[in-house]
């Protein structure tokens, strides 16, 4: 009696799947086929809109099978429907036109073989959604090049409604470019991150701030760092100008951050990993570097690590405190890629883009003075796409 009513309520799963209904299913990967030959895992094409409601997706054919569950869901992670089956022979596309105008969705395919008792399915395949389509929720993240050729770091983060985040800036040299970038977007800055006070970093904020023009600032977060007596000797090399410079500024709308810090600005979420204390002061001499602010970024769905100038000394420290929440999207190399953070904390961050904020000379050394090169290897050969000076300004949206 079991038997024959499992049989029943297969038939009947299988008739409303092919009618279009939407019906959920769990993630059991069934191995073997009535043939007895398994099903691989479906892979997505490509995914793109066709329309303020249609979204247009591919696939490639999967050996064995005779249809295709599609399912969808407004989260990367969430709990996916299925909305269509589409049969082997009717193409390797589907046009989801139910998609509610300026929204995100992710979809997934999965083969599936009907047997004379069951249906079998395989593994479905990675998440896929638009790609380059700027939606409510993103936010433009880019990074910006030195037309000097030297190394320094400048981001913006900027959503649809306006909200626009910087971090740091760049030499005293760059702050006309700087000042035009923020024109450009409106003249407004919501926050001003200031990751450490080295001149590649702060230099120009400090100019533009003492000579704003019309740009206005809301809040300016930086790291409070050990006395500029204490940071020189620790590192008598260290250049402590612009630290200096910036201490002797009255910035009304400055805030410390510190370890454990958020920061909410429209609907993005800033996490402080490290700041510097006293802890800092015990692993490194380089406290001005290995003091940086390292904060990730959240957004809806996905999320950026900024490492700023930290280094090898506080890898450790970075590694036990966080583990698996170091995972991110997106990646802003320590220290320009040069030397920079160990591979054991990249390795946990596995980002899909990795930003070098380097010219080509620090990142194709060949005297071997520099680790770059090293790390870009590294990168690439965990799966990372790697980015630079050389193609930028480079752009992600942040999901």
């Amino acid at each position: 009696m079991m038997k024959t009513f499992s049989m029943i309520m297969a038939v009947f799963c299988a008739s409303l799947l092919y009618a279009g209904a939407a019906v959920c299913h769990s993630e059991t990967v069934y191995a073997q086929p009535a043939d007895g030959r398994v099903l691989p895992r479906a892979k997505l094409s490509s995914v793109r809109l066709t329309g303020a409601k249609k979204t247009e997706f591919t696939w490639e054919a999967v050996p064995g099978a005779d249809g295709y569950e599609i399912a969808r869901c407004a989260k990367r992670n969430g709990a996916y429907r299925v909305i269509r089956r589409v049969r082997a022979g009717k193409g390797l596309r589907y046009i989801d036109r139910r998609a509610a105008a300026g929204k995100r969705y992710y979809y997934k395919v999965r083969a599936v073989r009907t047997g004379k008792h069951a249906t079998r399915r395989g593994r479905y395949s990675r998440a896929g959604t638009v790609e380059g389509v700027m939606f409510s929720t993103d936010w433009t993240i880019t990074q910006y090049g030195d037309a000097a050729g030297d190394q320094r770091m400048f981001y913006t983060l900027q959503d649809s409604r306006g909200h626009l985040l910087v971090v740091d800036g760049g030499w005293t040299g760059d702050a006309a470019m700087v000042q035009k970038v923020i024109a450009d977007k409106g003249g407004h800055v919501d926050a001003w991150f200031l990751t450490h006070p080295h001149e590649d970093h702060i230099g120009a904020f400090c100019t533009i701030y003492e000579k704003p023009g019309m740009i206005s600032i809301d809040r300016v977060y930086a790291v409070e760092m050990a006395p500029v007596r204490l940071c020189h000797a620790n590192a008598p090399w260290d250049d402590m100008q612009a630290y200096k410079r910036f201490r002797s500024m009255k910035i009304r709308q400055l805030r410390y951050v510190h370890t454990g810090d958020e920061i909410r600005i429209g609907g993005c979420r800033i996490e402080v990993l490290s700041a510097y204390e006293k802890k800092i002061d015990r692993l490194s001499s380089d406290l001005l570097n290995d003091g940086s602010m390292v904060f990730k970024v959240y957004g809806r769905e996905e999320s950026m690590l900024f490492c700023a100038d930290a280094g090898k000394s506080i890898s450790g420290h970075l590694r036990r405190r966080y583990g698996k929440k170091l995972k991110s999207d997106y990646l802003q190399m320590g220290h320009h890629g040069n030397g920079g953070l160990e591979w054991d904390v990249y390795r946990l961050v596995d980002p899909r883009v990795a930003f070098f904020d380097a010219p080509d000379w620090l990142m194709e050394d060949v005297d071997g003075r520099y680790t770059t090169p090293q790390n870009k290897r590294y990168m690439e050969h965990r799966g990372s796409r790697v980015v630079s000076f050389a193609t930028a300004p480079n752009t992600v949206i942040l999901k």
